[in-house]
């Protein structure tokens, strides 16, 4: 059974996501120049890679591994393509997380941004209960009464997606990370268009 996400053409996601009335394509570039940097880490995993953004703020002389983990197969190909000086230290594997058969790749820091979302506090806990990463990144998305898909002209193009859409709490999120022994080192909040705000949460097993 095939995925919404692998029927949502890249060219749509990221035209909608970039507009002025979104503006998060901008906003999660600016949050994860930090969430790639803040800490000494060398091996990452960015879940929901997209088309690879943020990628372009990969220095691989200090990132010795980059996994880009996506459930559709195109965007991983446009990736591979946009990103081949990066093709020493970027590995894009299709999985879904959803499914427990799949595991994540064993890395420094797992950056989940506006992932959680579409997989469930619980699966991506024990996700990462499997081989616990030093540190776990997270975006979330504050709506504040507005739908999670910001309206545009793209927006029809999100109706099977926004099915899989579960909210989620920060003080949810926080509890379910130390039920697995990660605490909350990090957070703060980026206003977007739309009453909505972008919370980073930064998680820690040290």
């Amino acid at each position: 059974m095939s995925n919404p996400w692998e029927k949502v053409s890249l060219e749509d996601y990221e035209n909608h996501m970039k507009l002025a009335s979104v503006k998060q394509l901008q906003t999660l570039n600016k949050i994860m120049k930090s969430q790639i940097y803040k800490y000494n880490i060398s091996t990452i995993a960015i879940l929901g890679i997209a088309g690879g953004n943020g990628l372009d703020l990969i220095d691989n002389s200090r990132i010795k591994m980059v996994y880009g983990i996506d459930i559709n197969k195109i965007y991983l190909d446009v990736c591979r393509k946009k990103y081949e000086n990066l093709k020493d230290c970027l590995v894009l594997k299709r999985l879904d997380l959803s499914n427990l058969s799949n595991d994540l790749p064993k890395v420094d820091i797992v950056i989940a941004n506006l992932f959680i979302e579409y997989i469930g506090i619980d699966i991506f806990v024990k996700q990462l209960s499997k081989n616990f990463p030093q540190y776990v990144s997270c975006v979330i998305q504050k709506n504040s009464n507005n739908d999670f898909v910001s309206d545009s002209p793209y927006i029809k193009v999100f109706d099977e997606v926004s099915l899989l859409h579960k909210d989620v709490e920060k003080a949810s999120l926080v509890k379910a990370m130390s039920t697995i022994g990660y605490r909350l080192i990090f957070s703060e909040e980026h206003s977007l268009p739309n009453m909505k705000k972008f919370i980073r949460l930064d998680f820690t097993n040290n």
